[in-house]
């Protein structure tokens, strides 16, 4: 039995590998150089304390490193840089001292993207940038910077110019170079209605409440409401609001004038040379005879001519007292002024009827204004008050060719639904 495990140890010790020699020291005839440490993007420099943050691309995180006048700083064409020169979101090859305190070289990457001077769509959802159609995934560490300070990608406006860098498919910092700021108007009720262009970025309707966003620099602003006019050279500063005081650059086309309207009991309808008229504010009319109608359910309807000769006036029709006067501003013996209409309606044999039981609903061509014998009634899609009889009703969009159809519209007692054809582009 003895002799039988002798043998035994003896098969094992046979078949043992040899041990491996290590080489001490490398090849002398090889020259061994050490590669940069990690790809980092330029988070913050401190230069009085000579420290510097980067976000580690291999790693995915961000480190802190100290650095000195010896650390040697290399452009993509190796000219010798200062830390001076560098900006935050820069890409450089890092190379750390043997402890991995400091850095000891930079040099800038040269298979990273650059694109400078060019816009960039943030979509946060899919954690995606675009660029003239070309994608870049982004994460939490990229660094998105505007007037030095960090800000969330989805601040970035599609009119901001920006500098990008990233490598094909990721994208690693994006600095505003461009930004955006805000117009907030005031004192532009008058011109609520009409349009506001900020000249080469929007044409916008004006309404209560406006902030516009635009790009920083000098913005020419226009407002236009019928005959009244106003247009200004704004300053707009990054991140800021500059308020514009409109009514100290409004004007008057001449030959027009601001007709204010008085008319009670309150929430008859005014019509102007056949038109419905808001005359919650005032009304903005040429100068010359125009035809006055108004009319309230359950008092007799007053119709009348307003002769316009002055820049301002202020008309009072009063239903109740069957009465209408003009005040006006104007001293000169030239003053607006306001005669009965003895032709109106009971001679008047041309009256539109309705059927207020039933409305009239229009579908298309969607955004298009539609009038009803030149009456505005809303903006496609709407419904209004029936119609009865024959009428003409138009069709208008800015951008396209304006359409009127005749439609014959029956009693019936029934709603209407009109979906008319999409009208095409103006030439023009």
């Amino acid at each position: 039995m003895v002799l039988v495990m002798a043998l035994g140890l003896t098969g094992c010790q046979e078949k043992k590998k040899k041990k491996v020699v290590v080489t001490e020291e490398p090849n002398s005839n090889i020259t061994y150089i050490k590669g940069p440490d990690f790809v980092g993007v330029i988070k913050s420099i401190d230069t009085e304390n000579q420290r510097i943050v980067f976000y580690n691309t291999l790693m995915e995180v961000e480190e802190e490193y100290a650095y000195s006048g010896a650390t040697s700083i290399y452009s993509k064409n190796d000219r010798d840089m200062t830390m001076a020169e560098l900006s935050v979101g820069e890409v450089f090859d890092v190379t750390n001292s043997q402890d991995g305190t400091k850095v000891t070289e930079m040099k800038e990457s040269s298979d990273i993207i650059v694109e400078e001077d060019v816009t960039v769509a943030v979509n946060a959802d899919e954690g995606r940038l675009s660029i003239s159609d070309v994608n870049y995934a982004y994460s939490e560490h990229l660094i998105a910077i505007s007037n030095g300070k960090a800000i969330d990608p989805m601040e970035i406006t599609d009119s901001d110019r920006v500098t990008f860098r990233g490598i094909k498919g990721q994208a690693y910092s994006v600095v505003v170079t461009k930004g955006h700021g805000y117009i907030e108007p005031t004192n532009y009720k008058d011109f609520v209605g009409g349009k506001m262009t900020v000249e080469g970025e929007a044409i916008l309707p004006v309404s209560a409440g406006m902030l516009l966003t635009v790009p920083e620099g000098n913005q020419i602003v226009s407002l236009v409401n019928g005959d009244l006019t106003a247009k200004a050279t704004v300053e707009v500063k990054r991140g800021q609001v500059t308020k514009l005081n409109v009514a100290k650059y409004q004007s008057q086309m001449p030959d027009t004038s601001r007709v204010t309207f008085d008319i009670s009991p309150e929430g008859a309808e005014l019509y102007i040379n056949g038109n419905l008229t808001d005359y919650s504010k005032p009304v903005s009319m040429k100068y010359g005879s125009h035809s006055v109608k108004v009319v309230l359910e359950g008092y007799q309807n007053y119709s009348g001519v307003v002769k316009v000769k002055d820049s301002s006036a202020k008309v009072r029709i009063n239903l109740a007292e069957e009465t209408a006067e003009v005040a006006s501003d104007d001293s000169s013996n030239n003053s607006s002024s306001v005669e009965e209409d003895n032709s109106s309606d009971s001679q008047n044999s041309t009256e539109t009827k309705y059927d207020s039981e039933h409305t009239i609903s229009v579908s298309a061509p969607e955004g298009a204004a539609v009038y009803i014998d030149g009456t505005y009634k809303g903006t496609v899609p709407c419904s209004f008050t029936k119609v009865l009889g024959s009428v003409t009703l138009t069709l208008t969009k800015e951008g396209y060719t304006t359409k009127s159809y005749s439609v014959e519209i029956p009693d019936d007692s029934q709603d209407i639904s009109w979906s008319f054809p999409d009208l095409s582009k103006s030439s023009k």
